[in-house]
Formats: structure tokens, C-alpha cells, sequence
């Protein structure tokens, strides 16, 4: 078993591989990112299965994850349909979209986190430990 680094390391590696054959090699099969997430913290959950909370692992990938995708997404410029020069210097419209943007980093973090911990939890169901002791069913 992979301790906890080389797990989520490994993992969100491979979420991205899976990103870049989503986006640039087969944009017709459209997998959706949830899924990819949720494999994500599967995958991270499964190598590290030795750990007594396999499931904050698969968590804390999606946690990786999620800060990754946000920082490409801010230094990516969007391509919009208007020019943004003739909005001019509105101050009310800065402290907006800086709200937006502390807001929707916040939830995406809370989604992948949510999600990846569920991949840790179908891993640890599948791969975990069996607590299977033999119940005592005669009367004393």
C-alpha cells in the first residue's frame, strides 16, 4: 500500500490524464467531471487502504483536485461575446465578482471534497478491512 502523498499524487495525475483525453482527444464521449472525481478519490482511497480513514484520503485528493481546476480556470481568460473595456471602472462590479469568485471556490471545494470522500467510502466498502466477528447468539 502507497502512503497518503504518493496516493493523492498518483491519483490527481491520473484525473488529469483522464481531464486532457475528456477535453482534447474524445469531447464526444463527454465524461462528466463528477465522475472523474469521484474515480479520483476512489483511486486515492484504494492505494492508501492501509490507513484507518482511507476515506478522508480519497477527500483530501478531491481537495488537490478542486485547487488545481480552480487556478486554471482563473488564469484561463474566458472568451466572451462584448468588450469588457467599455464596462468601465465600476467598484460595486469588482466587489461582486470578487464575492463570486471566494463563493464558487468555497462550493466547488465543498462538491469535490463531498465527492471524492464518497469514492473513499465505495473503496474502503470494497477494499477495506472485514470487521467480522462471530456474534454470540447462545443465551448465558
Amino acid at each position: 500500500m502507497a502512503s497518503m502523498e504518493t496516493a493523492v499524487i498518483i491519483s490527481v495525475f491520473l484525473a488529469l490524464i483522464l481531464f486532457f483525453v475528456d477535453f482534447l482527444i474524445l469531447p464526444t464521449l463527454e465524461v462528466s467531471v463528477l465522475l472523474i472525481v469521484l474515480f479520483t478519490g476512489f483511486l486515492a482511497s484504494a492505494m492508501a487502504g492501509s490507513e484507518r480513514n482511507s476515506y478522508r484520503v480519497g477527500g483530501f485528493a478531491g481537495a488537490v483536485l478542486a485547487v488545481m481546476l480552480f487556478l486554471v480556470s482563473f488564469f484561463t481568460g474566458p472568451s466572451l461575446s462584448f468588450n469588457m473595456y467599455a464596462l468601465g471602472l465600476d467598484l460595486s462590479l469588482i466587489s461582486q465578482g470578487l464575492i463570486y469568485l471566494i463563493l464558487s471556490f468555497v462550493l466547488s471545494l465543498a462538491i469535490y471534497m463531498f465527492l471524492g470522500a464518497f469514492g473513499g467510502i465505495i473503496a474502503q466498502e470494497l477494499f477495506g478491512p472485514k470487521d467480522s466477528e462471530p456474534e454470540n447468539t447462545e443465551p448465558v
